[in-house]
């Protein structure tokens, strides 16, 4: 509490030059003080678990700042406006996120270091001298900062090899004295009274006990494991936008981003863009067409019509020197300033600002047969922008090998979502754009 409230106050140092107590900021400081211990706690960003990368721990840190973002700036918001200094929350803001961040991280290396020296350590055994076990022995032995050291191994002496500690067969697990061990590994081929034995001492004597299941994870990331009543079942397509607290994130961050870009840019672009499509071809100013998104639905995507008005936009893709594209419609495409409309989209819930681009339902047809996992890029709503478009894909798609390619940069994308990785996109598209590269189909 005492590193909060100096951040605190160096932030109103900043902003105003000086030590300032007011009211506004004694009331920031007790919402602040009060709200943000909750956060960290809710959030556990202060667990440093065994075997956790330091891309989570960074996460979690910045997840809890960017949940106290949103704190602080609907109280700003229901504030007086001049009563509290733009600058104050953004320093605060910011020295928050670097001292979170910056402590966790070194926290998380300075603990490896030191498990990886022999502190912190928890000894373990494995039931089942097999592939699964010591598999996990080498991982153990391999990645030795995560500070489990496995004693050896209970299992068949058929099996036994000489590079592994062998403890005995399952008949001596029964009766061997476990006062030493943390943790009991037992493989998913053990036989059923051994990890009903384990179950036993763990709950009796207060024991890691952990199943190594049979299937191969490496083929499946994203797994949960569920009870529906005695009945344990295991999700094994799961996505990370699965989770809630990942799909408010996006969400929340998808409405704050399309909310500027209507303040700041199509508040002027449609009346403008509006009346120069108008003055230069009859129709109107937004061209619509039914797209796939989430779950296969149809929905209206919107962008500023490039076109002469024709009955062959449905299944006659533009070109290059395309007669049906307008003068400003080739301005508009060249700068991808024609896709601005997709924001209207991302407010009303049908897109999100980074996704798989949605397709025109005819091109889905097309493909969905001949390219292996094509609707999994449904399984979340489509975006203004993607990893396929950040990582060059874009414009027309003319053959198999253009749309296997982004198909497969969707797949990965929504198997490896992060709010980190949503950032980086939207950067490398805002790269793109002042190259002067066309984003989307």
């Amino acid at each position: 509490m005492i590193v909060l409230t100096i951040i605190f106050f160096s932030s109103v140092y900043v902003a105003e030059g000086q030590f300032v107590v007011s009211k506004p900021y004694l009331l920031l400081l007790t919402i602040y003080l009060s709200t943000w211990p909750i956060i960290s706690y809710l959030n556990k960003d202060y667990k440093i678990g065994r075997a956790v990368s330091y891309y989570t721990t960074f996460k979690k840190a910045f997840f809890s700042v960017f949940i106290f973002i949103s704190v602080i700036s609907i109280f700003w918001l229901f504030s007086e406006s001049e009563s509290l200094e733009r600058h104050f929350l953004t320093t605060l803001v910011l020295l928050l996120f670097l001292w979170l961040t910056i402590y966790r991280v070194s926290v998380h290396l300075v603990l490896d270091k030191y498990r990886e020296f022999g502190g912190n350590i928890r000894y373990a055994i494995i039931l089942g001298y097999d592939d699964l076990g010591t598999k996990l022995f080498e991982t153990l032995k391999k990645k030795s900062h995560y500070g489990i050291r496995c004693l050896g191994f209970y299992g068949d002496p058929n099996s036994k090899n000489q590079e592994y500690s062998y403890l005995g067969d399952f008949k001596d697990f029964l009766k061997a004295n476990l006062d030493n061990v943390d943790h009991i590994y037992v493989s998913e081929r053990a036989p059923k009274y051994v990890l009903e034995r384990a179950i036993e001492i763990g709950e009796s004597s207060l024991k890691r006990v952990k199943l190594l299941p049979e299937f191969k994870t490496e083929a499946i990331k994203n797994f949960v494991l569920r009870r529906y009543d005695a009945v344990p079942v295991i999700d094994v397509n799961n996505l990370p936008l699965d989770a809630k607290v990942n799909t408010f994130v996006k969400r929340a961050f998808d409405v704050v981003f399309a909310f500027l870009i209507f303040v700041f840019f199509l508040s002027w672009m449609y009346p403008v863009f509006g009346l120069i499509i108008k003055l230069e071809s009859k129709g109107p100013i937004l061209f619509k067409q039914l797209r796939h998104g989430k779950g296969n639905t149809p929905f209206y995507c919107y962008k500023f019509r490039t076109m002469v008005k024709n009955n062959e936009s449905d299944f006659v893709w533009a070109s290059k020197n395309d007669p049906r594209i307008t003068r400003f419609g080739t301005f508009l495409r060249k700068t991808s300033l024609d896709e601005f409309p997709q924001f209207f989209n991302v407010l009303i819930g049908n897109m999100s600002i980074v996704g798989p681009r949605p397709h025109p339902l005819s091109l889905n047809k097309a493909y969905e047969s001949k390219i292996e996992k094509y609707a999994k890029r449904h399984a979340y709503k489509p975006g203004v922008t993607g990893l396929a478009q950040a990582m060059g894909f874009r414009g027309e798609i003319t053959d198999y090998y253009q749309m296997n390619s982004r198909v497969r940069l969707d797949r990965f994308y929504l198997q490896n979502w992060s709010f980190v990785l949503d950032i980086k996109i939207i950067f490398l598209t805002i790269y793109a754009l002042m190259k002067g590269q066309k984003l989307a189909y």
